[in-house]
């Protein structure tokens, strides 16, 4: 049996954010196409629901040991920064310092990403 990996998605949410996702399926019906897809969110954008067992989620320690990444994501008309890992970069990301990271904001060469709030 081979392992099939799920292609990369661009995923549209409503009010234009864009964030990248994985392809797990897809189907055709009456309405159209549907796409089964996943896409990584940070905590506070995901709520539990009562009754729902979640031991058996597998959880991942991660992060840097030395402090938050930060990555700047090219857009057509300015730079925005975020934090590294956050949900809603997507493209061709460039990391950075906290030092350039700061600098870029400071004179507005770079817009801080509304969503993670970098703060370098």
């Amino acid at each position: 049996m081979s392992d099939i990996v799920s292609p990369h998605v661009t995923v549209m949410f409503p009010g234009g954010r864009v964030a990248e996702g994985r392809l797990h399926g897809r189907r055709r019906d009456a309405d159209g196409w549907w796409y089964d897809v996943s896409v990584e969110l940070p905590a506070d954008a995901v709520r539990p629901i009562a009754g729902e067992d979640y031991d058996g989620v597998p959880t991942a320690r991660g992060g840097s040991p030395t402090g938050p990444g930060w990555v700047l994501q090219a857009l057509p008309h300015t730079r925005v920064l975020h934090q590294t890992g956050c949900w809603v970069a997507s493209g061709g990301l460039t990391p950075t310092t906290a030092t350039e990271a700061a600098s870029l904001v400071t004179h507005k060469r770079a817009v801080p990403c509304d969503v993670c709030n970098p703060a370098p």
